[in-house]
């Protein structure tokens, strides 16, 4: 009878574990998908047309192809009266073929004739009695003139009432992402900022955490609670203060500001330092001074090596923080020149609407590169936030 009764208790027990196991991994997969959900909309919305994105929902699927309305009007075609499509009209579309939305024909040899911006017939196309649309194809040998320069239209007997044109956008907006955001020079920027910002991040916490794990002195406790309360106070509130010190120094629109304001160390970095220190005995310290070595010796020759690992994690978290910034790039670095990677698309938006497709275009291309080093560096991040949290 005990027996049973245990046998149905350990039944339950397991029951229950096995349903709270469920649950973890549920919330798990909520969470995860919580997070993924954003970035399919982003990617999915980085290859349809700006009408497309804004009739279709966030998660239907592009079409790859689309027949984008560029001109309405009324527009009887002659000898002398042509129909001109200017390049702004065709910016971000690539006319691969131009269908003209016409009165319904009613006269026999009515046709429609598409010429470059030097005059040079491009495409024609006949009228149908009864029918509403003459579709011209566009030979690919022209499809780059007639995408920058534009066309004009010309033709007998038919009266234009639409003009419409077929795309693809398989890789049409990273291409405007990329050339347009000018995304090449705000990689290049970005890559001397987290350049000099991480080598003096790395100095400075380093030499930081050397000292409060090494050295005993008056004020020690004061100057680790100091870091501690300077991290709770909103940044927001002292940038008034510091844009006018940056403005006074002769540092606004270059690339300094952000250098110097990035380049200073933090908590969370001197933190990870003095994990990796408190498992480096004092006993090298001790040998490499009765040795005859400087305090300066033991740290750049000793312990600075050994710091390997958490220099390489204080490094990748500084480097993704920098690549995230976006408020002190473009308050203090305003320049076409000095843009970045995160303020090279803010083009995009302007007072008359945003091209959200090319936005998110130039979000994929922009995160390409931090997965990859993610993906590439990830033990370090996780060993360097690990390592020292538990007492052996």
């Amino acid at each position: 009878m005990i027996r049973n009764t245990r046998e149905k208790r350990a039944g339950h027990l397991c029951q229950d574990g096995m349903l709270v196991r469920n649950c973890k991994y549920l919330l798990l997969l909520l969470a995860t998908l919580s997070v993924m959900l954003p970035i399919v909309v982003v990617f999915l919305g980085s290859f349809k047309t700006s009408e497309e994105f804004n009739r279709s929902r966030p998660f239907e699927l592009p079409s790859f192809t689309s027949n984008t309305e560029i001109w309405k009007g009324a527009k009887t075609l002659g000898t002398e009266s042509r129909l001109r499509i200017t390049g702004k009209m065709l910016e971000n579309h690539e006319a691969r073929k131009v269908t003209l939305v016409i009165d319904p024909v009613e006269a026999e040899n009515s046709f429609a004739v598409i010429s470059d911006s030097e005059g040079a017939e491009v495409g024609t196309g006949e009228g149908i009695i009864g029918e509403s649309e003459i579709t011209i194809a566009i030979p690919k040998s022209a499809w780059k003139s007639v995408r920058e320069n534009g066309f004009s239209i010309s033709g007998e007997n038919i009266t234009v009432r639409r003009v419409k044109v077929l795309e693809g956008f398989f890789l049409g907006n990273y291409v405007t992402a990329f050339s347009k955001g000018n995304m090449l020079r705000g990689f290049l920027n970005t890559l001397i900022l987290i350049f000099f910002s991480g080598l003096g991040t790395v100095l400075t916490g380093s030499m930081t955490a050397f000292v409060l794990s090494r050295f005993k002195f008056k004020g020690k406790k004061l100057v680790y609670t100091a870091f501690l309360w300077i991290a709770l106070i909103p940044t927001i509130t002292t940038q008034v203060a510091t844009f006018q010190i940056v403005y006074k120094l002769g540092l606004y629109n270059t690339r300094l500001s952000c250098i110097i304001l990035s380049m200073g160390t933090d908590i969370i970095g001197i933190m990870i330092y003095l994990q990796f220190l408190n498992h480096i005995s004092n006993s090298l310290d001790e040998s490499a001074i009765i040795d005859g070595a400087s305090y300066w010796q033991v740290f750049t020759t000793i312990i600075f090596p050994l710091l390997q690992p958490a220099t390489v994690t204080v490094l990748i978290l500084k480097c993704i923080n920098l690549y995230n910034d976006f408020y002190n790039p473009l308050l203090y670095m305003p320049k076409q020149s000095l843009m970045v990677i995160s303020t090279s698309l803010y083009k995009f938006k302007g007072p008359f609407g945003t091209n959200w497709p090319v936005i998110c275009a130039g979000v994929v291309i922009a995160v390409i590169p931090t997965l990859i080093a993610f993906i590439a560096m990830q033990r370090y991040i996780y060993g360097g936030m690990v390592t020292g949290s538990v007492k052996e």
